[in-house]
Formats: structure tokens, sequence, C-alpha cells
């Protein structure tokens, strides 16, 4: 029975990256890196940002918008930090193929914050499609309006990165924009996968790349005029209930470290054993018997 891709199916998807976030510390670190990254971004563009303009941003796999949402408070206290006098305006692009995920941001964003609501105008313009798609409609569009931040939150994965980034700082960046991207590290569990299990896993397919910030920086490196810089965070997956009898919740968490849908269900029996001896090889086991993977995430910042 051939594997079904987990990312095909954004319920089943958000299913086990909530069992994911469940059994480690990676919330912890995405938020360190998103707050950290915007603002190291932030303070590379602000010396040209016009306070007469609005502020403009552009969210690609926006998702939920929890992280946009993170993202958006730390420009506003900035630009509110910067100017005392006026409330800036700020306009956030949000560009996300899926209908149920685009819905849940739109819920979130007409109940925001009485903080963040004082502290700037914010506006949303909501883009159900791929970045491919988004591309495509603004290619002829003379007039559209130069942005100062673009953001990829691990959504980077399904692109063809280098082209995404080259099209993001030819071609919708202003005088002094920056490009936000959260990756994995070359010594993240999830890169190590994708380079044991190429061609087995959806890691290394056409659908998914787990691209790393060496690979972000081998691009900057070859792109004229980029300034780069990094911000890394390391998390633990405690895949303890892996090794233990099938359940939902280890069920899901294995989807998610193998980006497969029903895996230990769909997956012939030799796979699964490749799986879970690369498991027993990455882990740690701490005194109580607790079965440990480390990762590493990155926030790579890429600005003019």
């Amino acid at each position: 029975m051939p594997l079904e891709t987990l990312s095909k199916s954004y319920e089943a998807y958000e299913k086990a990256f909530q069992a994911f976030l469940d059994h480690s510390t990676a919330r912890q670190s995405i938020v360190k890196c998103v707050q950290d990254g915007t603002k190291r971004a932030l303070l590379a563009i602000s010396s040209v940002s016009d306070k007469n303009k609005p502020f403009r941003m552009l969210g690609i796999g926006s998702g939920k918008g929890e992280m946009d949402v993170l993202m958006i408070n730390s420009v506003a206290a900035h630009l509110k930090a910067n100017e005392t006098d006026v409330k800036p305006t700020i306009h956030s692009v949000v560009v996300e193929p899926s209908s149920f995920l685009l819905e849940k941001f739109k819920e979130s964003a007409s109940s925001m914050p009485t903080s963040l609501i004082a502290l700037a105008e914010i506006s949303f313009e909501w883009r159900q499609m791929t970045f491919q798609e988004y591309q495509r409609l603004i290619a002829d569009d003379k007039s559209k309006p130069s942005l100062d931040f673009i953001h990829f939150i691990h959504s980077i994965y399904y692109m063809d990165a280098e082209d995404a980034l080259r099209s993001c700082f030819r071609n919708y960046l202003g005088e002094k924009g920056a490009i936000l991207c959260l990756v994995q590290t070359e010594a993240s569990f999830f890169a190590k996968v994708q380079k044991k299990f190429k061609g087995k896993l959806t890691f290394g397919s056409e659908d998914m790349t787990i691209y790393t910030k060496e690979d972000l920086a081998a691009i900057a490196a070859r792109s004229a005029g980029w300034s780069y810089d990094e911000i890394t965070q390391e998390f633990s997956i405690d895949i303890t209930k892996c090794f233990g009898e099938p359940s939902e919740e280890s069920d899901l968490l294995l989807d998610f470290l193998t980006h497969q849908k029903n895996f230990r269900v769909t997956a012939d029996q030799g796979l699964k054993d490749e799986v879970m001896d690369f498991f027993r090889e990455s882990m740690v086991t701490d005194e109580s018997g607790g079965k440990f993977l480390k990762a590493e995430m990155a926030a790579v910042i890429i600005h003019k």
C-alpha cells in the first residue's frame, strides 16, 4: 500500500503537528526564533523606513496565523517606539493555500488583542493560493507596492528555495527590506532523516525538501547584494510513546516525524524497522527511560 503524504491533508497535518508540539519543546523554540528573528530584521531595515507609509508585510504559508500575530506585534512595538506621535499602519498580505487554515487565521484576526490594536492600525489582505500562484497573479501588476518584510515560517520547504528567495529579493522587497525564514539546521533530526530516507519518505521528494540554514547561507553567498544573519535554537522531541503500544497519540507523532499519513499502518515492515532503528541510533535516553531526539531550528534573515 503506497504511503500518503501528510501535507496533502491539512487537517491530518494539523493533528500530527499538534502531537509533535505536545511531545517536544519546539513551540518555545519557534516563538523565540520568530521574535528574535523579527527584531533582528527590523534593526537591519529601520534606518530607511518611511513612517508616512504603511509598513507592508507578506506572509507565505501563514497557516492559522499564530506566528504572524507575533511578528505583527513586534513590528508594531518597534514602529511605535520610533514614532510616538503617530500611530503606525501595518498592512499584511497573507498567502495560504488551505481554506481551513486561512479561516482560522481570519477568526483570530477579527479579535486582535487590545494591546496590539492600541499600538498600530492593522489591515489584512487574504490570498487563498500557493506562493507560485501569487507570483503569477501579481507578475504583471505594475502598481504593486514594495514590501518591507517577507516571511516563510517553515513554508519554504514546499518550493524551490533559491527561486523563491531570489524572486522576493529582486521583485518584492523595497529599498531596505528583509526576508525571514524559519528552517532546520544540518545537525537537526529532520535534516538527517531527509538524507537517510531520501526516496523512501516524503523528505527530499518533489513535494517537500527540508532546507537548512546552511542551504540558505549557500544561496545568499551566491547572490550579490544580500546580507545574511541567523539565530539558532535547540529543541528536543520526546519519542518514548513511539516505542510503546500503538495509540492515536503515538501514531500521530510518528506521522509527523516521517511526514507520512498513517505511517504505522501503511508502511511496509521493512521501512518501519528502518525508521525505528534510525530513531534508536539518533535518540538519547534519560535516567527515567525517556527517549528523546535532539533537533535544531534557525531563523535566517536576508536583507538589503
